[in-house]
């Protein structure tokens, strides 16, 4: 767009303005020469000629003026439009960035909430590995204790039996014993008994 400079307009306009008429005598009457009377009518057209050209110029500039200011006028409201938009623009942005802000937010808890869930359930684990290790060592301390016991009864009941063995042995040496001493008194009292006759 064009600037106008209106202060160069007016004083253009200023020094284009008819100039005063031949300067009156001392004594208050005008003297014109032959000469001036010719020059006045050419003068006076020239000076309506200018005062028109300077009129239409005016008239001009004016409607330049006024486009100009139309165009202003036009870009103003388009800037204001323009702004509108990006007041708009920046609205949604800034409720888009709370709303992933939120939905952060909303990760973060619920990334610390399976990291709470994992570290439970690791210490969950460790606790379940010691009570396991604990039963495998009370099941080993068992069945260790079991052989003891198993080997101990196996002594016991093999001197039992040995000494059940001795005890069946010493009952059979003592009946056998009882069946020879019956022996040796029936044949004594055979004897008597064919020594008497």
């Amino acid at each position: 767009m064009t600037r106008v400079d209106l202060v160069a307009l007016q004083q253009r306009l200023a020094q284009q303005q008819p100039k005063p008429g031949p300067t009156e005598s001392p004594s208050g009457t005008l003297r014109a020469t032959p000469t001036m009377r010719a020059a006045l009518p050419s003068k006076a057209t020239n000076a309506r000629a200018e005062r028109a050209e300077e009129r239409a110029m005016v008239k001009a500039l004016q409607a330049q003026i006024d486009e100009l200011q139309d165009e202003m006028a036009t870009a103003s409201a388009e800037a204001e439009r323009a702004l509108a938009r990006e007041r708009q623009r920046a609205d949604r942005l800034n409720k888009q960035v709370e709303t992933l802000s939120a939905e952060v937010v909303q990760a973060k808890k619920q990334a610390e909430a399976v990291v709470g869930r994992a570290e439970r359930s690791e210490a969950d684990r460790a606790a379940e590995r010691a009570r396991a290790d604990a039963l495998r060592t009370t099941i080993d301390e068992l069945r260790a204790g079991q052989a003891l016991m198993a080997e101990t009864h196996a002594r016991e009941l093999a001197v039992a039996q040995h000494d059940a063995r001795a005890a069946q042995q010493a009952a059979a040496e003592l009946r056998q014993a009882e069946v020879d001493r019956q022996a040796r008194g029936r044949w004594a009292r055979l004897r008597a008994a064919w020594r008497g006759e």
